[in-house]
This record gives C-alpha cells, structure tokens and sequence, in this order.
C-alpha cells in the first residue's frame, strides 16, 4: 500500500472515530430526553450523515466538486449510500433495543453487573452505559457503528468521491 493510500485510510478512520463520537453523543442525549431507542436513531444518524459527508468529502478524500451541481449529486450518493447503514441500525436497535431487549440482556448477563463501581460511576459515561437498559443499547449501537465504518469507506471511496481515472 502507497503512503498516499495509507494516509487516506488513516484519515477515514480518524473522521469515522469522530463521526462515530458525533452519532454517540447525539444518539444517547436524545435517549436521555425522550427514552426512545428509534428517535434517538434517526437523530442521530441525520447529524451523523451531515457532519460525515463534509468531512469525508473535502478532509478524506479531498474532492473538489467542479459545481454546485455536482455537490448535490454527491451529497444525493452520499444519503443514499447512508441510507443502507441507517436502515441496518433502524434493524438492529428494534431487534436488540425495542423489541427483545430483556433477552439480549440476560444472554449478555447485562443485569448481573454492579452498575455502582468501576467505569459505570463515571459521571460522563454513567448515562450511556449506567444500567442495563442503557449498556444494551451502547453495545449494539457501537457493533453498528464499527460496521457503519467499513461499509460506509467502501461505498465513499468506489461510488461516491471516486476519481475520475479510477
């Protein structure tokens, strides 16, 4: 791999660690307001899109579109290609967060843990993974996430921002 392709992945990686962080943010403040895993899903998955399609398009893989028109056209791919991961996490928090939450629970054995020592008395951390309920959702939350990166890399470098001569 050339050093031009190495940075380029380790741009993506660090925009997809911060975009990552943006969705958590988002996603677990709306949870804490309204208690709801779909709500807070497309919240964040909207600030998510907005904040990754700047950063990937002009920091990762420094594309220059040649008009306002291309730009849409991007920004168009771009929601659409996001559109599969939103999908996908809308899947995963009804099965994992809405639905069969007390079963992931007890196979993970989520409720045997003591929520009053170590990282769960973290005051910046306590609301995100401080119960149960809560640790469930942060845990398939971030396998989505870890999922959103790869497939979300493939689908920017090869659909979306490609070059021209590739």
């Amino acid at each position: 791999m050339n050093k031009s392709k190495h940075r380029e992945i380790m741009r993506y990686l660090i925009i997809g660690v911060l975009t990552t962080v943006v969705y958590f943010l988002v996603r677990f403040s709306v949870f804490s307001l309204v208690q709801s895993g779909l709500l807070s899903v497309v919240v964040a998955q909207i600030a998510a899109i907005l904040f990754a399609f700047a950063t990937n398009k002009w920091f990762v893989f420094q594309n220059q579109a040649k008009d306002f028109q291309e730009l849409c056209h991007q920004f168009v791919l771009f929601c659409l290609a996001r559109g599969f991961v939103f999908l996908l996490d809308i899947g995963i928090t009804l099965l994992t967060v809405e639905w069969y939450s007390a079963f992931f629970i007890s196979i993970m054995r989520l409720e045997q843990l003591d929520y009053t020592t170590g990282l769960f008395t973290l005051p910046f951390l306590k609301p995100y993974i401080g119960n149960p309920i809560t640790l469930n959702a942060f845990i398939f939350a971030l396998v989505t996430q870890i999922l959103a990166i790869m497939i979300n890399y493939v689908l920017s470098k090869y659909l979306i921002f490609k070059k021209e001569y590739n």
